[in-house]
C-alpha cells in the first residue's frame, strides 16, 4: 500500500453532519448481516457503524489508522477493543472473526487485493464480510479530496478472492442529496432507502456481503503486538509493553 495520508487533522464526523437520513440507512442495512461471536470494522473511524454492531455481536474490534478518530469512536463504544494499525496486516492469528466489515474505506486503496487476502486469512470459514463501495464504473481516474485523500476508481469487479463467494448486492443513498440533507429530520425515509435496496443499480453506495469458503480453523481473537506477543489485560505477555484503552501498534 501507498503512504498513508495524513488523517489526524481531519474529523471524519463532519462528513456525516447533515446526512441522518444515509447514516441511518447504512447502520440499519449492516447490522441486519451482522452475526457471530467475533466481529471487526476495518477503517472505522470515529465507530458510526461498530456502535451498531455492539448490539448484533458477542466481542467488537475496530481498527483505523487515525489516532483522532480512535479517540471519538472511544467516546462512543462501550466495549469494543480499539487498535491503532494499517492494514497492510492485521494483527491477529487465522481464523478469528466470523463477520468483517469494511464501509467507505477500500477506495482509498489502489490495490485491494492483499486486504482482502487478509481478511480472508483473519476470518473463520463460513463467516461474512460486508464491503461498502460507491457504485461506479472504473473510469481510471483518482480523485483527490481537498484533504489530500486519494480516492480510487471502485468498480465491483475489483473484489474479488478466490476466498470470497459473492452472495447479495445491496444499494443505498436515495436520500445523500440535497433534498435528503434538507429533510433529515424525516428518519423514515432511511427505511424506505433500506426496502428498495435491491434497486441497487440505482443507488449511489453498493453494500456486498460475501462469505468466506476455507478450509475450517478456530482461533481466539487475540490482538498481537509488534513482537508477535498476545496482548492480554493491556499487556503484551512477549515484551511486556502496556497498552491504553486504545491499542497503538502505530507509535511506540
Amino acid at each position: 500500500m501507498e503512504q498513508i495520508p495524513d488523517y489526524e487533522s481531519f474529523d471524519y464526523s463532519r462528513v456525516w453532519r447533515g446526512r441522518g437520513i444515509e447514516d441511518l440507512a447504512e447502520r440499519t442495512l449492516v447490522s441486519r448481516w451482522a452475526v457471530g461471536e467475533t466481529g471487526i470494522e476495518l477503517g472505522g473511524g470515529f465507530g458510526r457503524i461498530t456502535a451498531v454492531l455492539e448490539d448484533r455481536i458477542g466481542r467488537t474490534f475496530m481498527l483505523d489508522y487515525s489516532l483522532s478518530n480512535l479517540r471519538r469512536a472511544s467516546a462512543r463504544l462501550r466495549k469494543t477493543t480499539l487498535i491503532r494499525s494499517s492494514l497492510d496486516h492485521l494483527p491477529f492469528d487465522d481464523d478469528v472473526f466470523d463477520f468483517v466489515a469494511i464501509v467507505r474505506v477500500i477506495h482509498h486503496i489502489p490495490d485491494p487485493a492483499p486486504l482482502l487476502s487478509e481478511v480472508v486469512r483473519v476470518s473463520r470459514n463460513g463467516g461474512t464480510l460486508v464491503l461498502g463501495i460507491h457504485n461506479e464504473r472504473d473510469s481510471g481516474k483518482v480523485r483527490v479530496t481537498r484533504e489530500g485523500h486519494r480516492v480510487y476508481p471502485t468498480p465491483l469487479a475489483k473484489f474479488t478472492h478466490s476466498g470470497l463467494e459473492r452472495v447479495e448486492i445491496r444499494g443505498l443513498g436515495a436520500f445523500d442529496n440535497r433534498l435528503g440533507r434538507g429533510a433529515e429530520r424525516l428518519r423514515p425515509l432511511a427505511t424506505l432507502d433500506v426496502k428498495t435496496s435491491r434497486l441497487w443499480p440505482a443507488k449511489s453506495m453498493l453494500f456486498v456481503r460475501f462469505v468466506v469458503r476455507k478450509p475450517e480453523g478456530r482461533n481466539d481473537p487475540l490482538v498481537r503486538c509488534e513482537c508477535g506477543g498476545a496482548i492480554i489485560g493491556g499487556r503484551c505477555e512477549g515484551c511486556g509493553r502496556s497498552y491504553d484503552r486504545i491499542i497503538d501498534l502505530v507509535e511506540g
